[in-house]
């Protein structure tokens, strides 16, 4: 089973690598913050094509979070960035992993440290064709993290996933790229 999850992982950092740099140079950016960083070689695949590159890895997010129910209640700004201080915000594979309210809350962030937010994340299907992929998706999340995890999940898709996600945090979508049939998104939103 490593094997196959190590086959399938690999594919989809690439596919997600390959569209976030057309992406990011779509949207002219040179200041780039990643936030709740799952996918190490996104990012340095980009601190070669922008001017400046920082990360918040997802361990560190989570704390952050944690410390910050007040802050989020209350609808405040919770990462130390200023307003606009980059060009870009990407949030990958991380949206999938908090509760709604607080994905919601970490693309408002998102979209007040910078004017636009790259959203990469699993997806609901928006064609039958699309609906294996999404199927896939979520067998893997079920049966490679049980728990509570899986119950956020299952949470994550009942809200419609990474475009209720968007949607609910007030964004405005860009550009939309599919990727792996469907089952992943790349949403630039502002």
């Amino acid at each position: 089973m490593c094997k196959v999850k190590t086959f399938f992982w690999n594919r989809i950092v690439a596919s997600t690598t390959s569209g976030a740099t057309r992406l990011v140079k779509k949207a002219r950016a040179r200041r780039v913050l990643v936030v709740g960083e799952n996918i190490q070689a996104l990012t340095e695949a980009l601190a070669f094509s922008v001017e400046r590159m920082e990360s918040v890895p997802f361990p560190r997010l989570s704390r952050i979070l944690a410390r910050s129910a007040t802050r989020l209640k209350e609808k405040e700004p919770f990462l130390e960035y200023g307003d606009q201080s980059y060009d870009l915000c990407i949030v990958s594979f991380s949206l999938h992993q908090l509760e709604p309210e607080v994905a919601e809350a970490v693309v408002r962030e998102a979209l007040r440290i910078a004017p636009n937010a790259l959203l990469i994340d699993f997806a609901l299907a928006e064609r039958n064709i699309e609906l294996p992929s999404q199927y896939l998706c979520s067998l893997v999340e079920q049966f490679l993290h049980h728990g509570t995890h899986w119950d956020t999940y299952k949470h994550y898709i009942r809200v419609g996933a990474l475009h209720g996600i968007a949607h609910r945090a007030q964004s405005s979508e860009f550009d939309n790229v599919t990727i792996w049939g469907g089952g992943i998104r790349l949403l630039l939103v502002g």
